[in-house]
Protein backbone atom coordinates (compact mmCIF):
# COMPACT_ATOMS: atom_id res chain seq x y z
CA UNK A 1 0.00 0.00 0.00
CA UNK A 2 1.28 3.32 -0.90
CA UNK A 3 -0.54 6.45 -0.35
CA UNK A 4 1.03 10.32 0.79
CA UNK A 5 -1.06 13.40 2.42
CA UNK A 6 -4.22 11.84 2.64
CA UNK A 7 -3.52 10.05 6.23
CA UNK A 8 -6.13 7.26 5.65
CA UNK A 9 -4.99 5.42 9.23
CA UNK A 10 -6.69 8.37 10.87
CA UNK A 11 -9.02 9.99 8.32
CA UNK A 12 -10.56 7.66 6.41
CA UNK A 13 -13.92 6.36 7.40
CA UNK A 14 -12.28 2.16 6.99
CA UNK A 15 -9.01 3.21 9.01
CA UNK A 16 -10.08 1.01 11.86
CA UNK A 17 -9.96 -1.98 8.99
CA UNK A 18 -6.29 -0.86 7.37
CA UNK A 19 -5.30 -1.31 10.94
CA UNK A 20 -6.52 -4.65 11.48
CA UNK A 21 -5.21 -6.16 8.19
CA UNK A 22 -1.97 -4.38 8.11
CA UNK A 23 -1.65 -5.98 11.69
CA UNK A 24 -2.67 -9.28 10.40
CA UNK A 25 -0.14 -9.09 7.38
CA UNK A 26 -2.85 -9.10 4.72
CA UNK A 27 -1.39 -5.61 4.23
CA UNK A 28 2.58 -6.31 4.11
CA UNK A 29 3.85 -3.40 3.13
CA UNK A 30 2.62 0.06 3.87
CA UNK A 31 4.63 3.21 2.46
CA UNK A 32 3.59 6.78 2.96
CA UNK A 33 5.00 10.26 1.73
CA UNK A 34 4.25 13.10 3.97
CA UNK A 35 5.89 16.05 5.60
CA UNK A 36 4.49 15.70 8.94
CA UNK A 37 4.43 12.50 11.54
CA UNK A 38 1.14 11.26 10.63
CA UNK A 39 -0.46 8.38 12.20
CA UNK A 40 -0.43 6.40 8.81
CA UNK A 41 3.42 7.51 9.10
CA UNK A 42 3.46 5.83 12.22
CA UNK A 43 1.78 2.76 10.47
CA UNK A 44 4.04 2.84 7.97
CA UNK A 45 7.53 0.42 7.07
CA UNK A 46 8.48 3.29 4.88
CA UNK A 47 8.45 6.88 5.51
CA UNK A 48 9.43 9.19 2.38
CA UNK A 49 10.32 12.76 3.89
CA UNK A 50 8.12 15.13 1.62
CA UNK A 51 8.45 18.76 1.31
CA UNK A 52 6.00 21.03 2.03
CA UNK A 53 4.42 23.92 -0.69
CA UNK A 54 7.22 26.08 0.27
CA UNK A 55 9.61 24.06 -1.19
CA UNK A 56 8.66 22.81 -4.74
CA UNK A 57 6.70 23.33 -7.80
CA UNK A 58 3.11 22.34 -8.28
CA UNK A 59 0.45 23.92 -10.33
CA UNK A 60 -3.16 23.50 -8.39
CA UNK A 61 -6.49 23.74 -9.61
CA UNK A 62 -9.46 22.70 -7.54
CA UNK A 63 -13.08 22.05 -8.38
CA UNK A 64 -13.96 24.87 -5.82
CA UNK A 65 -12.51 27.59 -8.09
CA UNK A 66 -12.07 28.69 -11.58
CA UNK A 67 -8.24 30.06 -10.93
CA UNK A 68 -5.01 27.95 -11.74
CA UNK A 69 -2.51 28.57 -9.08
CA UNK A 70 1.52 27.94 -9.08
CA UNK A 71 3.26 26.78 -5.96
CA UNK A 72 6.76 28.21 -6.58
CA UNK A 73 9.47 26.96 -3.80
CA UNK A 74 10.28 30.02 -1.26
CA UNK A 75 12.81 28.05 0.13
CA UNK A 76 15.41 24.56 -0.62
CA UNK A 77 14.09 21.46 0.23
CA UNK A 78 14.87 20.95 4.30
CA UNK A 79 17.13 18.51 6.02
CA UNK A 80 16.22 15.35 4.44
CA UNK A 81 13.05 16.18 2.51
CA UNK A 82 12.11 15.69 -1.49
CA UNK A 83 9.75 16.83 -3.99
CA UNK A 84 6.89 14.34 -5.21
CA UNK A 85 8.43 14.12 -8.89
CA UNK A 86 12.01 13.12 -7.57
CA UNK A 87 10.45 10.41 -5.33
CA UNK A 88 8.42 9.50 -8.42
CA UNK A 89 11.63 9.42 -10.90
CA UNK A 90 13.86 7.34 -8.45
CA UNK A 91 10.86 4.71 -7.39
CA UNK A 92 10.01 4.64 -11.14
CA UNK A 93 13.85 3.57 -11.79
CA UNK A 94 14.22 1.18 -9.78
CA UNK A 95 10.61 -0.53 -10.86
CA UNK A 96 12.17 -0.65 -14.36
CA UNK A 97 15.10 1.09 -15.69
CA UNK A 98 13.28 2.12 -19.05
CA UNK A 99 10.73 3.97 -16.80
CA UNK A 100 13.10 6.90 -16.67
CA UNK A 101 13.12 8.25 -19.70
CA UNK A 102 9.80 9.24 -19.00
CA UNK A 103 10.72 11.33 -16.36
CA UNK A 104 13.44 14.25 -17.99
CA UNK A 105 16.19 12.35 -16.39
CA UNK A 106 18.43 15.12 -17.97
CA UNK A 107 17.03 17.73 -15.77
CA UNK A 108 16.86 18.43 -12.04
CA UNK A 109 13.78 18.04 -10.38
CA UNK A 110 12.53 21.39 -10.34
CA UNK A 111 13.18 22.35 -13.85
CA UNK A 112 11.50 18.58 -14.68
CA UNK A 113 8.36 19.94 -12.99
CA UNK A 114 8.10 22.90 -14.86
CA UNK A 115 8.41 21.16 -17.95
CA UNK A 116 5.47 18.71 -17.12
CA UNK A 117 3.41 22.39 -16.16
CA UNK A 118 4.36 23.83 -19.26
CA UNK A 119 2.80 20.53 -21.00
CA UNK A 120 -0.05 20.26 -18.91
CA UNK A 121 -0.98 23.82 -19.75
CA UNK A 122 -0.24 23.10 -23.42
CA UNK A 123 -2.34 19.88 -23.74
CA UNK A 124 -5.07 21.00 -21.28
CA UNK A 125 -7.74 21.84 -24.15
CA UNK A 126 -9.80 24.90 -24.05
CA UNK A 127 -9.55 25.47 -20.82
CA UNK A 128 -6.02 26.17 -20.72
CA UNK A 129 -5.77 27.58 -23.79
CA UNK A 130 -3.50 30.56 -23.87
CA UNK A 131 -2.05 29.96 -20.44
CA UNK A 132 1.81 30.04 -19.78
CA UNK A 133 4.16 29.27 -17.01
CA UNK A 134 5.39 32.72 -17.03
CA UNK A 135 1.65 33.91 -16.06
CA UNK A 136 1.26 31.76 -13.25
CA UNK A 137 4.46 33.14 -11.38
CA UNK A 138 2.92 35.90 -11.47
CA UNK A 139 -0.20 35.67 -10.58
CA UNK A 140 -2.81 33.08 -10.29
CA UNK A 141 -5.24 32.96 -13.75
CA UNK A 142 -8.61 31.79 -14.04
CA UNK A 143 -9.34 28.96 -16.32
CA UNK A 144 -11.35 29.88 -19.62
CA UNK A 145 -14.78 29.12 -20.47
CA UNK A 146 -17.49 29.08 -22.73
CA UNK A 147 -19.53 31.23 -20.88
CA UNK A 148 -20.05 34.95 -21.53
CA UNK A 149 -16.91 37.00 -19.43
CA UNK A 150 -15.06 33.47 -18.91
CA UNK A 151 -17.88 32.82 -16.26
CA UNK A 152 -18.29 29.37 -14.00
CA UNK A 153 -22.03 28.85 -15.00
CA UNK A 154 -22.74 24.90 -14.73
CA UNK A 155 -23.72 22.97 -17.69
CA UNK A 156 -23.44 26.34 -19.90
CA UNK A 157 -22.34 24.29 -23.01
CA UNK A 158 -25.89 22.00 -22.55
CA UNK A 159 -28.33 24.33 -22.06
CA UNK A 160 -27.22 27.14 -24.42
CA UNK A 161 -25.00 25.42 -27.23
CA UNK A 162 -27.08 22.02 -26.41
CA UNK A 163 -24.18 19.81 -26.45
CA UNK A 164 -25.24 16.52 -25.31
CA UNK A 165 -24.74 15.40 -21.54
CA UNK A 166 -22.53 14.61 -19.31
CA UNK A 167 -19.92 17.29 -18.88
CA UNK A 168 -16.80 16.78 -20.26
CA UNK A 169 -14.77 15.43 -16.58
CA UNK A 170 -11.23 15.40 -16.29
CA UNK A 171 -8.81 13.25 -16.66
CA UNK A 172 -10.99 10.05 -18.19
CA UNK A 173 -12.05 11.15 -21.71
CA UNK A 174 -15.82 11.47 -22.11
CA UNK A 175 -16.32 8.49 -23.82
CA UNK A 176 -15.64 6.73 -19.83
CA UNK A 177 -18.13 9.47 -18.39
CA UNK A 178 -21.22 9.12 -20.96
CA UNK A 179 -22.36 5.85 -19.58
CA UNK A 180 -23.38 7.28 -17.14
CA UNK A 181 -26.21 8.90 -19.07
CA UNK A 182 -26.75 6.61 -21.70
CA UNK A 183 -29.37 9.11 -23.93
CA UNK A 184 -27.15 11.86 -24.02
CA UNK A 185 -29.58 14.17 -21.57
CA UNK A 186 -29.97 15.07 -17.86
CA UNK A 187 -32.04 12.02 -17.07
CA UNK A 188 -35.21 12.73 -14.62
CA UNK A 189 -35.76 8.19 -14.99
CA UNK A 190 -33.48 5.74 -15.52
CA UNK A 191 -34.38 3.10 -17.43
CA UNK A 192 -31.30 0.01 -16.27
CA UNK A 193 -32.22 -3.18 -14.62
CA UNK A 194 -30.78 -2.43 -11.18
CA UNK A 195 -32.65 0.79 -10.98
CA UNK A 196 -35.49 -1.13 -11.79
CA UNK A 197 -34.49 -3.92 -9.72
CA UNK A 198 -34.19 -1.27 -6.44
CA UNK A 199 -37.42 0.40 -7.35
CA UNK A 200 -35.42 3.79 -7.78
CA UNK A 201 -35.75 4.49 -11.33
CA UNK A 202 -37.20 7.37 -10.34
CA UNK A 203 -36.11 10.29 -7.12
CA UNK A 204 -37.35 8.57 -4.44
CA UNK A 205 -37.02 9.78 -0.48
CA UNK A 206 -35.68 6.84 1.91
CA UNK A 207 -35.50 7.04 5.68
CA UNK A 208 -32.04 7.17 6.96
CA UNK A 209 -30.58 4.36 8.73
CA UNK A 210 -33.08 1.66 7.88
CA UNK A 211 -31.09 -0.40 4.98
CA UNK A 212 -27.75 1.04 7.20
CA UNK A 213 -28.11 0.78 11.22
CA UNK A 214 -31.14 -1.03 11.51
CA UNK A 215 -30.59 -3.41 9.27
CA UNK A 216 -27.23 -4.85 10.90
CA UNK A 217 -28.49 -4.25 14.66
CA UNK A 218 -32.15 -3.50 15.09
CA UNK A 219 -31.27 -2.90 18.78
CA UNK A 220 -28.99 0.04 17.45
CA UNK A 221 -32.40 2.50 17.52
CA UNK A 222 -32.82 2.07 21.03
CA UNK A 223 -29.14 1.62 22.14
CA UNK A 224 -27.56 4.37 19.79
CA UNK A 225 -29.70 7.58 19.82
CA UNK A 226 -27.58 10.43 17.97
CA UNK A 227 -26.80 11.20 14.50
CA UNK A 228 -22.67 11.17 14.60
CA UNK A 229 -21.92 13.90 12.37
CA UNK A 230 -17.95 15.39 11.50
CA UNK A 231 -17.73 19.14 10.37
CA UNK A 232 -14.44 20.93 8.89
CA UNK A 233 -12.52 22.78 11.97
CA UNK A 234 -11.56 26.25 11.38
CA UNK A 235 -8.18 25.44 12.36
CA UNK A 236 -6.93 23.23 9.73
CA UNK A 237 -7.19 21.85 6.56
CA UNK A 238 -9.19 18.13 7.22
CA UNK A 239 -6.36 16.62 9.33
CA UNK A 240 -3.35 18.79 8.15
CA UNK A 241 -2.02 20.80 10.82
CA UNK A 242 -3.44 18.91 13.57
CA UNK A 243 -0.13 18.87 15.15
CA UNK A 244 0.49 22.28 15.17
CA UNK A 245 0.74 23.74 18.44
CA UNK A 246 -0.60 27.50 17.95
CA UNK A 247 -3.71 26.32 16.04
CA UNK A 248 -4.36 23.52 19.03
CA UNK A 249 -4.35 26.07 21.14
CA UNK A 250 -7.12 27.87 19.95
CA UNK A 251 -9.11 25.07 20.70
CA UNK A 252 -7.80 24.45 24.14
CA UNK A 253 -5.81 21.49 23.05
CA UNK A 254 -9.00 19.32 23.39
CA UNK A 255 -11.02 17.61 20.92
CA UNK A 256 -14.77 18.26 21.02
CA UNK A 257 -17.98 17.12 20.57
CA UNK A 258 -20.83 19.48 20.24
CA UNK A 259 -24.31 18.52 22.16
CA UNK A 260 -27.96 19.83 22.36
CA UNK A 261 -29.08 21.00 25.74
CA UNK A 262 -31.63 18.76 26.17
CA UNK A 263 -29.69 15.60 24.95
CA UNK A 264 -26.63 16.69 27.00
CA UNK A 265 -29.24 17.32 29.81
CA UNK A 266 -30.88 13.51 29.33
CA UNK A 267 -27.27 12.23 29.60
CA UNK A 268 -25.57 14.33 32.82
CA UNK A 269 -23.54 16.04 30.76
CA UNK A 270 -22.29 19.47 31.57
CA UNK A 271 -20.08 21.60 28.96
CA UNK A 272 -16.80 20.74 29.39
CA UNK A 273 -16.99 17.32 30.59
CA UNK A 274 -14.77 14.71 29.41
CA UNK A 275 -17.01 12.35 27.72
CA UNK A 276 -17.31 8.75 25.47
CA UNK A 277 -18.55 9.02 22.11
CA UNK A 278 -19.43 5.14 21.07
CA UNK A 279 -21.34 2.38 19.86
CA UNK A 280 -20.96 -1.28 18.69
CA UNK A 281 -18.22 -0.62 15.87
CA UNK A 282 -15.66 1.45 18.29
CA UNK A 283 -15.03 4.38 20.64
CA UNK A 284 -13.41 8.17 20.84
CA UNK A 285 -12.80 10.30 23.38
CA UNK A 286 -13.84 13.99 23.78
CA UNK A 287 -15.04 17.28 25.83
CA UNK A 288 -18.12 17.97 25.46
CA UNK A 289 -19.71 21.56 23.90
CA UNK A 290 -23.45 22.21 24.62
CA UNK A 291 -24.27 24.22 21.29
CA UNK A 292 -27.95 26.10 21.11
CA UNK A 293 -27.10 25.21 17.32
CA UNK A 294 -26.55 21.12 17.30
CA UNK A 295 -29.77 19.88 16.35
CA UNK A 296 -31.43 17.86 19.03
CA UNK A 297 -30.50 13.93 18.21
CA UNK A 298 -27.07 14.50 17.02
CA UNK A 299 -23.27 14.50 17.96
CA UNK A 300 -21.23 16.69 16.25
CA UNK A 301 -17.59 16.16 16.14
CA UNK A 302 -14.54 18.19 14.69
CA UNK A 303 -12.97 16.30 12.25
CA UNK A 304 -9.28 15.89 11.59
CA UNK A 305 -8.08 15.04 14.74
CA UNK A 306 -5.51 12.82 14.72
CA UNK A 307 -5.59 9.10 17.02
CA UNK A 308 -2.96 10.40 19.08
CA UNK A 309 -4.71 13.19 20.69
CA UNK A 310 -7.65 11.08 21.03
CA UNK A 311 -6.27 8.17 23.78
CA UNK A 312 -5.44 6.67 20.33
CA UNK A 313 -9.03 6.24 19.71
CA UNK A 314 -9.69 7.23 15.68
CA UNK A 315 -13.34 9.36 15.88
CA UNK A 316 -13.20 7.20 12.25
CA UNK A 317 -13.75 4.10 14.33
CA UNK A 318 -17.19 4.89 15.07
CA UNK A 319 -18.00 4.78 10.97
CA UNK A 320 -18.98 1.84 8.55
CA UNK A 321 -18.60 2.00 4.68
CA UNK A 322 -22.21 1.15 4.03
CA UNK A 323 -22.20 1.38 0.23
CA UNK A 324 -25.15 1.77 -1.89
CA UNK A 325 -25.62 -0.87 -4.55
CA UNK A 326 -26.56 1.71 -7.18
CA UNK A 327 -23.13 2.89 -6.76
CA UNK A 328 -21.60 0.00 -7.83
CA UNK A 329 -23.21 0.22 -11.66
CA UNK A 330 -20.26 2.24 -12.41
CA UNK A 331 -16.53 2.58 -12.17
CA UNK A 332 -14.20 5.55 -13.54
CA UNK A 333 -11.14 6.00 -11.67
CA UNK A 334 -10.58 9.39 -9.75
CA UNK A 335 -13.98 10.11 -11.15
CA UNK A 336 -16.44 7.21 -10.04
CA UNK A 337 -15.88 4.87 -7.35
CA UNK A 338 -18.37 3.22 -4.81
CA UNK A 339 -18.63 5.80 -2.07
CA UNK A 340 -20.09 5.22 1.42
CA UNK A 341 -22.96 6.60 3.18
CA UNK A 342 -21.06 9.29 5.21
CA UNK A 343 -23.87 10.38 6.89
CA UNK A 344 -25.69 6.83 8.13
CA UNK A 345 -24.12 6.32 11.34
CA UNK A 346 -25.12 6.34 15.28
CA UNK A 347 -23.98 6.77 18.33
CA UNK A 348 -24.17 7.66 21.99
CA UNK A 349 -22.13 9.84 24.18
CA UNK A 350 -21.25 9.25 27.89
CA UNK A 351 -19.32 10.86 30.89
CA UNK A 352 -16.16 9.51 31.61
CA UNK A 353 -14.77 9.67 34.86
CA UNK A 354 -11.07 10.55 34.88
Amino acid sequence: MVGGWGNPFDQHNMANRLKDRTTSGDIEFVATFDFSMTTSCQWSDVVFPATSWYENYELTATILHPYLQLQQPAIKPMFESKTAFWVARELAKRLNPEFEKYFFPELDENTASQKIIEILLKTGGFETKGITLDMLKKKPVRLHSTAPDDRQIPFYEQIHERVPFPPQSYPPPLKATAKFLKSGRIEFYKDEDLFLKIGEQLPVHKETFVETEYKADPDARKKYRLRFVTKNSLYRVHSTHSNNVWLNELQGHKPKVFLNEADAKERNIKPGEFVEIYNNRGKTKAYAAIDPGCRKGTAIFEQGWWARYLKNESYNSLTMPWIKPLHEIYFVPGIWTPTTVWNECLVDVRRVTV
